[in-house]
């Protein structure tokens, strides 16, 4: 697939997206349109990994010529669209209306933001609208390589990017772009993302960690299905894996168009995986940005260098790993099958440039929430007081939920045990709307509604109803984007709700959320006020 070079413009679409951080602290008022441009950005570099992944010849690449003169349209006019995006950050040409006493030089940055926003929307289509359709599409590409594409959608959105590429193409490079020789295998060859309109800013603060490099090649899965987030390796001993991503509908809904296609993906999918929590981080949920963030990402912890290794010398799999700061941290999770034994790595780097790699237990570890963060603590030997190792801080409140729910799930499903003292606490923030216990077969589970009073952010969370593990989720939904939407969910018998479509994401190996004749999703209350009761609060609920 080298052919459309579809890891350069998911590098691309990540490096716009960790440019556009510098404008959130510079103009507040636009926080939550800018949030959601970058959670956008990053899901479509998920979906081109996906794709890229999808498209090799042992996967679904003989199929490749179905998508071929889709990918002519959409990589194009993708390329066009992130230097727009990047260009803004040089722009030096705007109308100045800088208040008085602001700082000489100073970019006017809502003066850029406007004005951007207005250049793009003159083409046709404006930024949020563009974003949501590369991905839509990408992620189209995706299921019609599987047979599952919603053709009319696809089709709709073709025409769109069509006639959004008319407008963004030069005269120069529409007959440049004729005259490119096809492939030996007859299709055409999508030219490379063009160079930046203007010079691109300075963004070493900003720098993906590590540098990707070349892609590892990856042993045939045993299923017939790609997964969903492919791992890729990078130069030296620490690899490269593109930061699995928030989708961002509308703020804070949904985006229709995937959350249909994709709504059983997570405990469904017959994908085989080393761990039930290579599954979590998949991109199918909504995102709720925070408005208050926290103070930023850090770790104290005693750097160690040859922990990556180490690691891999005493038999961990890497699980997942997610970037924190615009990719300035990334963190880890690591596990070992023969005794579920689970270790947390923070990779970084000091002032000075030096990689730093930081490791711990998951036993070793409190998990606290405050407000944006989650705190990492361990226990002082000397006075039993809890020190701070490591705090991560989270743009989006789905994120946190998924991590949180992760890794304590992993800390309790290891082995080791636990040392008292070191009980996981998230509630902090979050407001318990409904309360019941639903039964699946013979087992009863503790049913609980969640919103997020500072992202408004709404979630199902069911855990067991007695037990060590009652405080441990064993699934999670995020339903924000169904309120006031009454015929998503309905009564099919006096004690069970069905719903028309929902996404829980499960953390722990081989369990599943009922399902009824129809293949939907259901919660059978052990009481029928109970059903009666959560239906009619449900879309009262203030989000």
């Amino acid at each position: 697939m080298d052919d459309w070079q579809l890891l350069n413009y998911a590098k691309d679409a990540e490096d716009t997206a960790s440019g556009l951080h510098v404008f959130l602290s510079e103009i507040p008022e636009y926080h939550k349109d800018i949030t959601g441009n970058i959670a956008e950005l990053f899901a479509i570099s998920n979906a081109l990994h996906v794709l890229h992944e999808a498209l090799e010849p042992s996967r679904y690449g003989r199929f490749q010529g179905r998508i071929v003169k889709d990918l002519d349209i959409c990589l194009p006019s993708l390329g066009y669209t992130l230097d727009d995006v990047r260009g803004m950050f040089s722009k030096k040409k705007v109308k100045r209306r800088t208040a008085p006493g602001a700082f000489p030089g100073t970019p006017p940055y809502s003066d850029l933001w406007e004005d951007s926003l207005a250049d793009l929307k003159a083409q046709g289509i404006s930024l949020p609208v563009r974003l949501e359709l590369f991905r839509s599409y990408l992620q189209g590409m995706y299921d019609a390589l599987r047979g599952e594409e919603d053709e009319q959608e696809l089709y709709t959105i073709r025409i769109r990017l069509s006639k959004l590429l008319k407008k963004q193409e030069p005269i120069e490079s529409y007959f440049d772009r004729l005259s490119v020789q096809g492939h030996t295998h007859g299709y055409a060859r999508t030219p490379k993302p063009p160079s930046p309109k203007v010079a691109r800013p300075n963004l070493h603060s900003y720098s993906t960690y590590p540098v990707p490099g070349y892609v590892h090649p990856q042993p045939p899965p045993q299923s017939h299905w790609p997964h969903v987030a492919p791992m890729w390796a990078g130069i030296g001993d620490i690899p490269y894996v593109p930061p699995p991503v928030p989708e961002i509908p509308q703020s804070p809904t949904h985006s229709s168009a995937s959350s249909y296609a994709y709504s059983n993906n997570s405990t469904d999918s017959g994908e085989p995986v080393a761990h039930w929590g290579m599954k979590v981080f998949d991109g199918r949920h909504s995102s709720t940005p925070y408005r208050t963030l926290s103070e930023p990402t850090t770790c104290l912890g005693r750097d160690e260098p040859r922990v990556i290794e180490l690691l891999d010398s005493d038999g961990f799999d890497k699980v997942l790993e997610l970037p924190f700061e615009q990719t300035d941290v990334w963190v880890r999770l690591y596990w070992r099958a023969e005794d579920a034994r689970a270790r947390i790595l923070f990779l970084t780097k000091d002032a000075a440039g030096r990689r730093m790699r930081y490791c711990l237990p998951l036993t070793g570890l409190k998990f606290l929430r405050t407000g944006s963060c989650l705190q990492l603590c361990r226990i002082n030997r000397k006075d039993g007081q809890l020190d701070l190792w490591a705090r991560l801080r989270f743009l989006l409140h789905e994120r946190m939920v998924l991590f949180y729910c992760t890794a304590v799930a992993m800390k309790r499903q290891d082995e080791n045990g636990i040392p008292e003292g070191l009980e996981d606490f998230f509630d902090p923030g979050e407001k318990m709307e409904f309360s019941g216990e639903i039964s699946d077969s013979r087992y009863l589970h503790a049913f609980r509604i969640f919103r997020d009073e500072d992202s408004g952010c709404v979630r199902f969370e069911a855990t067991a109803r007695r037990g060590p593990l009652k405080s441990i989720p064993i699934w999670t939904a995020f339903v924000t984007q169904y309120i006031g939407h009454r015929s998503w969910m309905k009564r099919i018998g006096a004690a069970t709700v069905q719903f028309r479509e929902l996404h829980p994401y499960v953390f722990c190996d081989g369990y599943r959320v009922p399902k009824g004749p129809t293949n939907k999703y259901q919660l059978t209350f052990s009481k029928p006020e109970d059903a009666r009761s959560f239906m009619e609060m449900f879309h009262r609920i203030r989000h």
